[in-house]
């Protein structure tokens, strides 16, 4: 195995350590740091594996997450940063179709924050939408880690999709009985 590939690995493995370690932080703030600190070592990651059409989407993500960190809020700045990420993305490219995947899944699941924050539901397909289009793209440049952790999210969220619609009918069911 070429060391690339088993260099982009460790880092997604890195990467995801980060993850987990944002998920126990009790302050917005604090998530979105080592979030950042993720995206950076995905960034590494890419560029080692020669994704670059991903690596610009974490530099973007990495921006996004310092505006949200310094409380700045402008319409302005949140459509320029999709709009950059989607042009970078494109310009980036080096993978033709499979390229486009994480330019697709980040701007969709990007544009679900700001529309969909209050639809559960949607918002939740957005990011399984988004997990599948870059585990397929992690096959596309052998990052193994990535493209697991990835489907495993995906499968995740699916399951957490089924029961949230088959759990509907009986909380409503019970809002009615206890109305009663």
């Amino acid at each position: 195995m070429a060391p690339n590939i088993i260099i982009g690995n460790l880092c997604t493995l890195l990467a995801m350590g980060s993850n987990a370690i944002s998920s126990t932080k009790k302050t917005a703030k604090g998530i979105l740091i080592f979030q950042s600190v993720s995206q950076g070592i995905y960034f590494v990651c890419a560029i080692v594996l020669r994704g670059y059409s991903a690596a610009v989407q974490n530099v973007v993500s990495i921006i996004r997450n310092i505006v949200a960190i310094k409380n700045i809020k402008s319409k302005v700045l949140e459509w320029i940063l999709i709009i950059l990420g989607v042009i970078l993305g494109v310009v980036f490219n080096n993978r033709g179709i499979i390229g486009l995947l994480p330019v697709i899944g980040n701007l969709q699941y990007t544009l679900a924050i700001f529309w969909l924050k209050y639809k559960e539901k949607l918002f939740k397909i957005s990011f399984l939408i988004s997990t599948v289009a870059f585990a397929l793209f992690n096959l596309e440049i052998l990052n193994f880690v990535g493209a697991i952790a990835d489907t495993i999210v995906s499968i995740i969220t699916i399951i957490a999709l089924i029961k949230g619609t088959s759990q509907k009918p009986e909380k409503e069911k019970r809002k009615r009985q206890e109305k009663n």
